[in-house]
């Protein structure tokens, strides 16, 4: 009888606070790119190409050699714009292996930069 009265009962709250609890969400989740990057005004000669240069661009990556794109070019980096986001957003790269990190506002600037149409700039 208390276990029919805890699947009647206990059971259906239990739900409802672990899909709250899962539910949450920050503002960067549900605010669309173009709010989000509407003051961000990274650019790649500025603070992105330095991210690149200091966690892409190093040795066994993204340098000439390697088999890789290059990413001390430019044009490179403009044209793999998208997956360049992709990539560090979902923290496949930098490889966890390789002992780098992007910080938060790192992956912000990539972000919005790309979103800003990733431009040379």
């Amino acid at each position: 009888m208390k276990m029919t009265n805890y699947l009647l009962f206990g059971l259906p709250w239990l739900l409802v606070l672990f899909l709250v609890a899962c539910n949450s969400e920050n503002e960067e989740d549900i605010l669309p790119d173009e709010e989000i990057c509407q003051d961000n005004t990274a650019t790649l000669s500025g603070v992105v190409s330095t991210i690149i240069e200091t966690n892409c661009a190093v040795p066994g990556c993204h340098i000439p050699g390697t088999g890789r794109v290059n990413f001390t070019v430019s044009d490179n980096i403009i044209q793999n714009a998208a997956q360049i986001r992709s990539f560090t957003q979902a923290g496949i790269m930098p490889p966890p292996e390789s002992g780098g990190s992007l910080t938060a506002q790192e992956k912000m600037d990539i972000r919005c930069w790309v979103e800003n149409g990733a431009q040379d700039n």
